[in-house]
């Protein structure tokens, strides 16, 4: 029983010790990152043994644990209520060293992953800058070129516009020619108004679908060329 509490008072004096020394290792490790974004080697090192270490003597502080709770549960007569209380103080403890060990070791992987994030930012700037006289220029003209394509397709566009504008004046300068025979027809036959107002009725109505239907695509052509 005695040798029992001595090895607990051993082994959580060797966890605290431990834990100091991974706390300062971690403080350390904060500043001592390379270029690379990685721990330097011999702060990567001491980072492992001292892991090592500190799980084995963690380990070592449960089994310890697990022993006086045995001894306890098979004493007789049962243990004093202060062996029930130092039992429970030593669990208790270890369960501190146990979130300590993880809370340092958070610690230390948020700052490797920023030195990483930084080290990425730091390479993405050098690069830009030994690309930036030849770079620079080569966007410069892609973007020109990429104008002068749009000022021909929107040319092209308009031309074709007026073409069709055109066209469609030709049509009905030449419907309107049509409509004033028909009614010269018309008024020398009675039976046919009926019938010319239905064409009259129908023609509107393909003029303003066909209207519509230019109106859409030229703003979709427009759109795509300027958007």
């Amino acid at each position: 029983m005695d040798t029992i509490r001595r090895d607990l008072n051993s082994t959580t004096a060797q966890c605290s010790s431990l834990l100091t020394r991974y706390s300062k290792l971690a403080a350390q490790a904060s500043t001592s990152y390379s270029s690379s974004g990685k721990l330097k080697d011999d702060i990567g090192r001491q980072k492992e043994e001292l892991e090592q270490e500190l799980d084995g003597a963690l380990d070592t502080f449960a089994a310890q644990i697990d022993r006086l709770a045995n001894f306890h549960a098979t004493a007789h007569p049962p243990p004093s209520t202060s062996a029930t209380h130092t039992l429970e103080r030593h669990r208790n403890v270890l369960q501190d060293y146990q979130r300590e060990r993880l809370r340092t070791q958070r610690s230390l992987q948020e700052a490797e992953d920023r030195a990483n994030l930084l080290s990425s930012v730091r390479d993405e700037i050098s690069t830009f800058k030994t690309q930036t006289g030849s770079s620079v220029t080569d966007s410069l003209l892609a973007e020109r070129g990429k104008i002068d394509n749009s000022h021909r397709m929107a040319d092209a566009t308009l031309e074709q516009a007026y073409a069709t504008r055109a066209e469609f004046a030709a049509q009905r300068s030449g419907l309107s020619q049509i409509q004033a025979r028909m009614n010269g027809v018309a008024a020398q036959v009675p039976g046919l108004n009926s019938v010319i107002g239905m064409i009259n009725s129908r023609r509107r109505r393909d003029s303003v679908i066909m209207g519509t239907l230019i109106g859409i695509c030229t703003l979709a052509l427009l759109f795509f060329v300027f958007g």
